[in-house]
């Protein structure tokens, strides 16, 4: 008995340990993007302003 609910609770650990692992990437690659976006329009108000 005891044993089910250890091997339970570690399942939802691993379960929760992978759910939290997936959203944390999605938002890093989400700041990246933002700041990719910036960075490029950085590079053309500078490109502009040299012409």
């Amino acid at each position: 008995m005891i044993y089910q609910l250890f091997c339970l609770i570690f399942l939802i650990l691993i379960i929760v340990g992978i759910v939290s692992l997936f959203r944390s990437v999605k938002q890093r690659k989400t700041r990246l993007d933002i700041m990719e976006k910036k960075m490029d329009d950085l590079y053309e108000l500078i490109k502009k302003d040299s012409d």
